[in-house]
């Protein structure tokens, strides 16, 4: 089976040394999707095409598999934008079990980190722009039922996952700048690597600049470099290649599955009063109509603002809204030159019969979840399905004049059988170690058969020597100790850090062998000169 010497040699260096894991990755090619942002009025929607990545990391304890993480990204390709949206990710709280000393870096962001990093260093090309986009929410549990029930997973509170993501984002965006080997890059990159503007967008609802910026990494706000990539309440929807000032706040706004944006877009949309299907621009600005525009909200600003005011915001728990965006310099040069892209430099083909703005929003909805007994026969392929193994490449149709890489480390699987797969890791059950035991080997062994391949995966050896002196505050993504804690949940605070209360000034330190002028020499009390009586009003 052939590894992915990117993705397996960068996990060895950055893992801790001697401890394995077996890392599966599971991935679908790209095919059509409906449009991630509403088309402009009088406009056809984008031609967008989406894949799934899903990875699976897990170790061995007595001979037994049990998975430790898992992570969901989805990418959505346009002509001029690639998307990178992270949709779930989650621990099972088993971690322990590999022993790492207390107050070590958990691995579990590193793997994070690399992965991300991995996905957008494979799709970067020098005439698109790349944003990674996520919504940081803390859940007891996303993808791995029953595992709040292990005693071993402490779930990460709203501010400290908020925290945990802003560092898994940190090394993907230092990456950009950083000297790659060419092997590492997309083939549009393999002759000199062009040089990438990074920036990162935080906004969470409710929270002024200042406790926003409080979020970023410690050694983010120490440095002025750094901190510059770094933009507390904003967010780029309005720069982003293939938007415009211009265009309706609904056509800024992505539309994710399972996001609260989505759902908030959904509920606005409501309001709009559609045109006739002939004639999309016929209402004269003159008459006060705002085609394609919402009444109550009428800005980006207005929508963050009511944004926290939503139930997903405002339950007593912080959310945060992160991206990192990815700009070629000499893309960069030519939207600082001559603006975003105008839509219609997008659209390079006529639409088919029944394309147009729809009604309805353009959300991809999880399907529908089938009963536990028939999930073990649907995971089957049919006769005719494309399965990809390890080491080949999916035919598939990605934006044009762009193909898709090709993912050595994948395992590529029809989109149908990829729910079903998905659907089956939500019917299982991961409440104490031997459960958790089966269901992993359950799942790693249903996608084998599905694929037709038995062995799939490939292990990772760390390398890393841990570094004790430095604690990089680990913590898992919805199942480990907090930041900064160590591996029991306990903080003690250091000598350094306790401080006497200090002298009142005028309280000089009596000296040695004196005493006071109280009865037993240590207390004082004023004498007689210093007492003054009141004087008497005739």
């Amino acid at each position: 089976m052939a590894d992915d010497p990117s993705l397996k040699s960068k996990l060895a260096a950055s893992l801790p040394q001697q401890q394995r894991f077996v890392i599966h990755h599971l991935s679908t090619p790209p095919t059509s999707s409906p449009a991630l942002y509403s088309a402009p009025p009088g406009q056809i929607p984008e031609k967008t095409t989406c894949e799934s990545h899903f990875l699976s990391v897990t170790i061995r304890h007595h001979d037994r598999r049990i998975q430790i993480f898992a992570l969901e990204v989805l990418i959505y390709a346009t002509r001029h934008l690639t998307t990178l949206f992270v949709s779930k990710a989650d621990s099972t709280g088993y971690i322990h079990l590999l022993k790492l000393p207390k107050g070590s870096p958990s691995p579990l962001r590193t793997i994070s980190s690399i992965f991300i990093t991995h996905l957008v260093k494979g799709r970067q090309r020098k005439d698109r722009q790349l944003v990674v986009s996520l919504f940081a929410r803390s859940q007891d549990q996303y993808l791995f039922p029953g595992s709040i029930e292990n005693p071993g997973k402490h779930v990460l509170d709203d501010r400290a996952l908020i925290k945990w993501w802003c560092r898994v984002l940190e090394p993907v965006l230092q990456s950009s700048n950083s000297d790659t080997e060419s092997s590492e890059l997309s083939p549009a990159f393999k002759k000199k690597p062009p040089i990438t503007t990074a920036k990162a967008y935080l906004r969470v609802p409710s929270c002024d600049l200042h406790e926003t910026r409080s979020f970023f990494p410690p050694h983010v706000r120490r440095s002025p470099t750094l901190l510059s990539k770094w933009h507390p309440n904003r967010d780029p929807l309005r720069d982003l290649a293939g938007r415009s000032p211009t265009f309706p706040e609904r056509c800024l706004i992505p539309r994710f599955p399972d996001d609260p944006k989505s759902r908030f877009v959904d509920e606005l949309d409501e309001e709009l009063t559609e045109p006739p299907s002939d004639s999309p621009t016929k209402e004269s600005p003159s008459k006060g109509k705002r085609p394609g525009r919402w009444k109550s909200v009428r800005s980006l600003e207005q929508f963050w603002e009511l944004m926290a005011f939503r139930q997903e915001c405002s339950s007593g728990r912080l959310v945060g809204f992160l991206w990192a965006v990815f700009t070629p310099a000499q893309l960069e040069e030519r939207l600082k030159a001559s603006g975003p892209i105008p839509f219609a430099e997008r659209i390079m083909s006529k639409p088919h019969k029944g394309d147009g703005p729809k009604k309805s929003a353009h959300v991809v909805q999880p399907p529908s979840t089938p009963s536990a007994e028939n999930l073990v026969d649907a995971d089957l392929p049919n006769a005719g399905d494309q399965v990809s193994l390890p080491g080949t490449t999916a035919r598939a149709q990605g934006p044009p004049g762009h193909p898709p890489p090709a993912e050595a480390s994948a395992l590529i699987l029809p989109a149908k059988h990829y729910a079903r797969i998905n659907r089956l890791l939500l019917h299982l059950d991961y409440a104490n170690l031997e459960i958790a035991a089966e269901s992993s080997e359950r799942w790693i062994d249903d996608v084998g058969i599905c694929a037709g391949k038995k062995d799939w995966g490939f292990e990772v050896v760390g390398e890393k020597e841990l570094d004790m002196g430095k604690n990089s505050g680990g913590g898992e993504a919805t199942g480990v100790d907090a930041e900064g804690k160590g591996a029991d949940g306990v903080n003690t605070l250091d000598m350094g850090l306790v401080r006497k209360n200090r002298r009142v000034e005028g309280d000089a330190p009596l000296a040695p062998g004196e005493k006071g002028n109280g009865p037993d020499g240590g207390v004082n009390v004023l004498a007689t000169g210093l007492v003054r009586k009141r004087p008497k009003i005739k």
